[in-house]
């Protein structure tokens, strides 16, 4: 590591990552921010004290943290706090870590993009638990003309040199892609396959200049329960655990929680449907800030004895087991391990088992478009029939163009869309 002071700017320089981009951070009066994997620890104040920081959620979780020189701010793992780090702006430094510890919105952007019916105003709130909240305005429509949803959302990093995808994640409906700009400063649209639009509309969500959260109105799943006056709520959609508020239509929420409970067991989670609003409301804690809070507005149903519906599989994350091979399917020959797929959410790297040995490599994805690269594998041997199922299953791998999910299984094809390889979602 190695200082440079040219006149008032200060640049520290840091050993390369294994993103093999080198972290260089300045602080000056404007000093910009450069430091996408990091944000200073929960026990930071408001610029002064601990600096450490801190990576443990988000894609940065498990990443070795840093410290950070005298003076500069620290940066959600996406979006750049606007502000900057000089003495006057202090304050909101303080107020945004303060919303970051409380599940509070990290990074906020907006902007009218075309529709079918005309345009739509967009309302994204990115939040540093790996959660958003988004509202669509149908701008020609008469009121009510907005639409809010909520979900997980996770930065993939991209091949080459592009910036990668933003994933919005909707349940059973179909995931929405964005692509950062200017290191977060922008967000730009891309088709439902995560693919550019060629079009000479707009297509950009901007970085708002001050925060405006919104409160989404929506209709909701999650499992709910009560204890000791005390009542929550785990929200299917994004696995966020709120309190819930005693008002409004709670009160045929509590009656048919009660009726349903097993006896003697006090606190049992249970499915519900409701319509709600997530809003901000004091705490039950002495003390402490306003949290988000669920005020059910309407009871819907209450169903005993199941959880959350599943979630529409995801390519990446998912460990996939293969089902058939060209027109046939795949049955093991005595000695061999069953033959699994799965490609990283983090990174752009595949690990598989092949039947007898381990299988690594890298992939880069596009849409409905994928390339293995770079496969290679353990050397033990096995016997002759597991060996060349193996290099069936590797030679295949090499010729993959093209993916699709159906149902719960895993096509993945040649350039011609001939399937070559069928996984299905392991349990």
């Amino acid at each position: 590591m190695f200082r440079v002071y040219l006149s008032r700017l200060y640049v520290q320089v840091l050993p390369v990552e294994r993103t093999g981009r080198a972290n260089v951070n300045a602080s000056a009066d404007a000093a910009p921010c450069n430091c996408p994997c990091a944000w200073l620890s929960a026990r930071s104040g408001a610029g002064d004290g601990d600096r450490r920081g801190r990576r443990d959620r988000g894609p940065c979780a498990g990443r070795v943290s840093r410290r950070h020189p005298p003076g500069q701010r620290a940066c959600h793992p996406f979006c750049p706090p606007p502000y900057q780090p000089a003495a006057p702006h202090r304050r909101q430094h303080a107020a945004d870590l303060a919303s970051w510890r409380t599940g509070g919105v990290a990074c906020q952007l907006a902007g009218d993009l075309p529709g079918a019916g005309g345009p739509i105003r967009w309302h994204l709130d990115l939040a540093s638990d790996g959660t958003y909240q988004l509202r669509q305005t149908f701008l020609s429509r008469p009121q009510p003309n907005a639409f809010d949803a909520i979900g997980r959302w996770r930065l993939e990093p991209g091949s080459g040199s592009g910036s990668g995808r933003l994933v919005l994640r909707r349940g059973g409906e179909a995931s929405l892609f964005l692509q950062p700009l200017a290191a977060g400063a922008a967000l730009r649209k891309l088709d439902l396959q995560g693919a550019l639009v060629a079009s000479a509309a707009n297509d950009r969500l901007t970085r708002l200049p001050q925060a405006a959260p919104i409160d989404p109105r929506l209709p909701l799943m999650g499992l709910f329960s009560y204890m000791a006056d005390a009542a929550s709520i785990r929200l299917c959609a994004t696995g966020q655990r709120l309190p819930v508020a005693m008002e409004a239509g709670y009160l045929a929420l509590e009656r048919a929680y009660l009726a349903a409970r097993p006896a003697g067991r006090p606190g049992q989670p249970l499915l519900v449907s409701l319509e709600g609003l997530i809003t901000q409301r004091p705490s039950m804690e002495q003390g402490q800030p306003p949290r988000r809070t669920l005020v059910v507005e309407s009871f819907t149903a209450l169903t005993p004895g199941q959880g959350c519906p599943r979630e529409a599989l995801q390519l990446r994350g998912t460990t996939w087991r293969l089902e058939g091979l060209g027109d046939h399917k795949v049955a093991m020959p005595a000695g061999g391990r069953s033959i699994e797929l799965q490609l990283s959410p983090e990174r752009l790297q595949l690990a598989c088992s092949g039947g007898c040995n381990r299988l690594m490599g890298g992939f880069s994805l596009e849409g409905a478009s994928i390339r293995f690269s770079q496969l290679a594998s353990t050397r033990m041997g096995c016997s002759p029939p597991v060996m060349q199922l193996e290099q069936r299953y590797s030679d295949a791998l090499e010729q993959v163009r093209r993916w699709r999910i159906d149902q719960r299984r895993l096509l993945l094809e040649d350039a011609s869309g001939k399937t070559l390889l069928r996984f299905r979602a392991g349990q």
